[in-house]
């Protein structure tokens, strides 16, 4: 119930059109299948053998529901409980971290191996980064 309030109120707000960034430097076509299995922890590495860093916005954040709907099928607190589940387990290959959508652009632009996604109007002007897709 909390995430279809936030997500009706984030559309009231203009929140709902993400983008799915990775840093600049990072040739590779990424199709929506290669993103689910990234977040999914099936993909841990590019094309090129380098380690993914994984980065999402906090299970509350509108643009998080978005993107787990768009992405995963499921909900930002079904992917969230998820993710928390394969740390308890030790059965996380590559574990995410979550961070604000400010500083997941920064990192983003600054990490060659990451990915992340943020509202798109963050990535507007950002040097370092390269929109793989846009969610709506």
């Amino acid at each position: 119930m909390l995430s279809l309030m936030l997500l009706v109120a984030g559309e009231a707000f203009g929140a709902g059109k993400v983008a799915v960034i990775v840093n600049s430097s990072n040739g590779q076509g990424v199709t929506l299948a290669d993103i689910k299995s990234i977040y999914s922890d099936q993909m841990v590495a590019w094309q090129n053998g380098n380690k993914i860093d994984v980065y999402n916005l906090p299970p509350d954040d509108v643009n998080r529901e978005v993107f787990a709907r768009k992405v995963l099928s499921v909900s930002a607190q079904d992917a969230a409980a998820a993710e928390s589940n394969r740390r308890i387990t030790n059965s996380a290959r590559n574990p995410q971290e979550v961070k604000r959508d400010k500083l997941v652009a920064s990192i983003v632009s600054r990490t060659p191996g990451a990915i992340g996604y943020v509202p798109v109007g963050e990535v507007e002007g950002k040097i370092g980064i390269r929109v793989v897709m846009t969610l709506e």
